[in-house]
């Protein structure tokens, strides 16, 4: 998966999590207030039929007359009336089919706690306990919240498409600034992957800004000098090599050249072997040398010995063998103010 896909799948999650939870809390209240107020309504109604029936002991008839002709009646609106022994002793709007049977563990709990409010399928009720001196009675009112369930289904929708949309466009702009932000980073590569050995002196240009891409270019120009500097080393290393290889395979091969001019005697031959094995074993010795030299900007030079020595006796011992290579030379060795 590429950065700007993860990019922009991360910035769309987040944005995608806060705006459901978002969604979500603005439903759940939504939901907790039209219900809380729908529970409020039937509980008036179940309080106001309970003082009517109970408390001022109106007629039966005429309360039902007046629940049928009342303009605020919830939809499916019945409100029953319990005794002690859990039987129902009043209803209204008889003719509507009767909710889910109200048990006997209801019944306890309103007697218990004086009120409750609970679901009986697609129905709300709300339960209240009355005191008289004749006894106990539970008023239970229930109706369905047509109009509340039908504003929260319109309200999940509404929020379930607003959200899809708006997750669509933040992937959408996750996915424009995602690119624009990586973009420095594909002219990194670009120029980078046009570097060969034949330009190798080309270099990123570094802005001014300061950031962190800033700080990569300058940190990839730094690797491209290390780089270059050790192009350079290593043809150094090499113009060396042939121009110390050169005169010992040159004088090995004037001998031999010589020696098969004329016949000669053995002891010439001899003579001519062991110039020639002392220029093999010299040549041997340079390549090693030259060897271990070019193990010295290596970290793991494994037995290249290193140790501090003194300059004078250095430039002694090369006087000494360049005067062995030929005593004709004349040498001249001057020293300043030593420490």
């Amino acid at each position: 998966m590429t950065i700007r896909k993860h990019l922009t799948l991360r910035f769309t999650g987040l944005v995608s999590s806060i705006l459901l939870l978002a969604f979500v809390s603005i439903y759940a209240f939504c939901w907790y207030f039209i219900s809380s107020d729908f529970y409020r309504r039937l509980d008036r109604k179940a309080n106001t039929t309970g003082e009517m029936l109970i408390r001022h002991r109106l007629d039966a008839q005429l309360i039902q007359q007046l629940s049928r002709i009342r303009k605020d009646q919830l939809p499916n609106q019945q409100i029953r009336v319990f005794d002690h022994r859990d039987s129902v002793v009043f209803s209204t709007n008889e003719s509507l089919p009767l909710p889910v049977t109200i048990s006997r563990s209801v019944l306890a709990a309103i007697r218990q706690n004086k009120r409750k409010d609970f679901p009986l399928e697609r129905y709300y009720a709300s339960g209240t306990r009355f005191m008289t001196a004749s006894g106990q009675f539970v008023v239970v009112a229930s109706a369905e919240n047509r109009y509340g369930d039908e504003f929260l289904i319109q309200l999940l929708w509404a929020l379930t498409g607003l959200f899809c949309l708006i997750a669509g466009i933040t992937a959408f702009a996750g996915w424009f600034f995602a690119g624009d932000a990586l973009h420095p980073m594909h002219q990194i590569d670009l120029v980078v992957s046009a570097i060969f050995p034949q330009n190798r002196d080309e270099r990123l240009v570094i802005q001014k800004d300061n950031d962190e891409i800033s700080r990569l270019s300058a940190t990839i120009n730094r690797l491209l000098d290390r780089v270059a500097e050790s192009f350079r080393l290593q043809r150094m290393f090499v113009a060396n090599v042939s121009h110390e290889l050169k005169n010992p395979l040159t004088q090995i091969s004037s001998q031999l050249e010589v020696s098969l001019l004329n016949q000669r005697e053995p002891a010439a031959y001899q003579r001519t072997i062991r110039s020639v094995l002392e220029d093999v074993n010299d040549l041997s010795m340079l390549t090693h040398e030259l060897l271990q030299l070019s193990q010295v900007n290596q970290d793991d030079a494994d037995g290249l010995l290193t140790d501090q020595v003194r300059m004078d006796e250095v430039i002694w011992d090369i006087r000494d063998e360049v005067s062995a290579m030929n005593p004709r030379y004349q040498i001249s060795v001057e020293f300043g103010v030593l420490p």
